[in-house]
């Protein structure tokens, strides 16, 4: 076997044990507490939610140390010079789009929006801010993962990038599935959508993968994992805060899956849609403009 072969060979491996190690050990986690008698709903003492945050960042320690992958390729270094317009829209896209999600369907009697006075404004500034550092304590976890790792590898090994986004995006809803099924307890759930689960995973699973392609090519863009951090981070504590503070509500299950400013709406997807149509439109551009 040549040497270029043997190469492919281990990457391929590399990226099975990834999938296999990520995907597997949150489930682990879940039956080692059925055996011990733990509730797999507590945070504080399961071993369920703890495999499940730290599988994928282990995989990726674990083959970058000892499996030959190195760390070349990590996109650690934040490259700020001539990125900085990357890193705003990367602060600014899910806030602004939840807002706009928001204000229409509150223009078209669908949403109904609660009376923020100045002192609810405050306190929703403050459940953002309180929010925002476990939120990107735990997107370090995933995106030094997905992005930081899954996205660049198999962009070396795919030779289509939009496989390498849908194959990313797959191990990643596969990643949430014993999160939301078993780990996280239905009360909890029911806070963040009245969606019976079944419809709420497959709406999650048609949205992850625009977000996917949107996160993917941040990073690819800035040649650094941390614009993905930064939007994931916004994505999660801005729409945290809005459920903490009870900020909006719906009047069902259908203008939920429609126009809420859950990631995974119908309306988030269509905007994190026209977001990449604008980032490719930007991308060709650039292209035209070297040739």
């Amino acid at each position: 076997m040549s040497m270029e072969k043997q190469e492919r060979t281990r990457k391929i491996r590399n990226l099975v044990f990834f999938v296999a190690f990520s995907l597997g050990v949150p489930w682990l986690g879940w039956a080692l507490d059925l055996g011990r008698g733990a509730d797999p709903h507590n945070q504080q003492d399961s071993l369920g939610w703890l495999f499940f945050l730290v599988s994928p960042l282990l995989a990726v320690i674990l083959l970058r140390v000892f499996a030959g992958d190195g760390w070349k390729d990590a996109g650690l270094r934040p490259h700020f010079k001539g990125n900085g317009g990357w890193y705003v829209f990367a602060l600014l896209f899910h806030p602004l789009s939840m807002g706009l999600i928001l204000l229409v369907g509150s223009l078209l009697g669908v949403t109904k929006l609660a009376e923020l006075s100045a002192g609810q404004l405050s306190l929703l500034a403050g459940a953002i801010l309180s929010l925002s550092l476990s939120s990107f304590f735990k997107n370090i976890f995933e995106e030094f993962a997905w992005r930081g790792y899954l996205a660049p590898k198999l962009a070396n090994l795919v030779s289509r990038p939009l496989l390498g986004h849908f194959l990313v995006g797959l191990v990643w809803f596969g990643w949430h599935l014993p999160y939301y099924i078993v780990l996280m307890a239905p009360e909890v759930l029911s806070k963040a959508t009245a969606l019976a689960l079944a419809p709420f995973l497959f709406i999650t699973f048609l949205g992850i993968f625009p977000t996917a392609i949107l996160y993917d090519e941040l990073r690819f863009r800035t040649d650094s994992v941390w614009p993905a951090v930064l939007i994931h981070t916004c994505a999660n504590m801005f729409f945290d805060a809005l459920i903490v503070q009870k900020v909006f509500s719906l009047p069902g299950v259908f203008a939920e899956a429609l126009i809420s400013p859950a990631m995974f709406s119908l309306a988030s997807i269509l905007l994190t849609i026209l977001a990449i149509l604008w980032l490719d439109r930007k991308k060709m551009k650039k292209e035209s403009s070297h040739a």
